[in-house]
């Protein structure tokens, strides 16, 4: 009984973990800079296109890791955001630049008056609301907190979770249960590339649908629509989560072919199984008369 426990649990927890690793590979910070060079959309950015990039992969660390915050709490974190932010619309509207022409003389003016020693929280809120397109408001910042949130909640879990994977799968192979183990590494990643299929039906139907009650889920207060034209969305177009959704499913599926290789491998019986079976064979034959 409490090996097909820990079998079920094991095949829970790799699923999970499975899972998770696609989750990494499409928030690395070199997946985002890939696809924010192919897909940010400048052309309708005050920015020029690696500005954008260059924001989209700073955003990323404001949005998933750290940032300074467990030193100097939200505001820092903010504060340290909204400086790169400021910098790169100094660069962007200055004269001679690829985007000047994009920037309005009222967010000239704003950006001019960045210089009047307010803080850069302060500075870069009264550029956003000139217009979202020239700095992250007040509602994409909140999303972007409550994403990290949710991040740096899930990621110590998860860790969990895949020890608690490996801790079973050892204990199986410890009390010599190589077949069950096998058959854990089999079937969770059988059924999480079942459950990607479907999902992937869905988005080659309607990706916005699926996009959608994605955000609905795990963020039911609403605050995750912006327009198509602000910054953040520049940053992150819908092709841009195209991406990630694939970067996700790709490295999953790598990882779920590893793991049913190696559990189809352990189902099989072992040499010394076989051997044994011969040896007892040629005994039994030799005692007859």
């Amino acid at each position: 009984m409490a090996d097909k426990v820990a079998a079920a649990v094991a095949a829970m927890a790799l699923a999970m973990t499975l899972f998770a690793a696609g989750f990494g590979a499409c928030t690395l910070p070199a997946s985002t800079q890939l696809l924010a060079q192919a897909t940010a959309n400048d052309a309708v950015s005050p920015y020029a296109d690696g500005q954008l990039t260059a924001l989209a992969v700073e955003t990323r660390g404001f949005t998933v890791d750290d940032y300074g915050r467990d030193a100097d709490g939200e505001d820092g974190a903010r504060g340290r955001l909204a400086a790169v932010i400021l910098d790169a619309a100094r660069e962007a509207s200055a004269e001679g630049s690829p985007a000047s022409g994009r920037w309005s003389a009222e967010a000239r003016k704003a950006v001019a008056a960045i210089a009047d020693g307010s803080s850069p929280q302060a500075a870069l809120d009264r550029l956003a609301a000139v217009d979202d397109a020239y700095a992250l408001d007040g509602d994409a910042l909140s999303h972007l907190d409550d994403c990290n949130v949710l991040v740096r909640a899930a990621v110590p879990a998860l860790w969990g979770v895949a020890a608690l994977a490996a801790a079973a799968l050892a204990f199986l192979l410890a009390r010599r249960k190589r077949r069950l183990a096998g058959t854990a590494l089999v079937v969770a990643p059988a059924v999480l590339i079942a459950a990607f299929a479907a999902l992937g039906a869905w988005a080659a139907l309607d990706f916005n649908g699926l996009f959608s009650a994605f955000h609905a889920v795990l963020f039911p207060q609403g605050n995750w629509t912006f327009s198509y034209d602000s910054l953040l969305i520049s940053m992150y177009p819908l092709d841009f989560w195209m991406g990630m959704a694939g970067i996700w499913f790709a490295t999953t599926l790598a990882l779920s072919i590893l793991a049913i290789v190696v559990g189809v491998l352990l189902r099989r019986p072992g040499r010394n199984a076989r051997g044994h079976a011969v040896l007892k064979q040629s005994w039994a034959r030799s005692k007859r008369p």
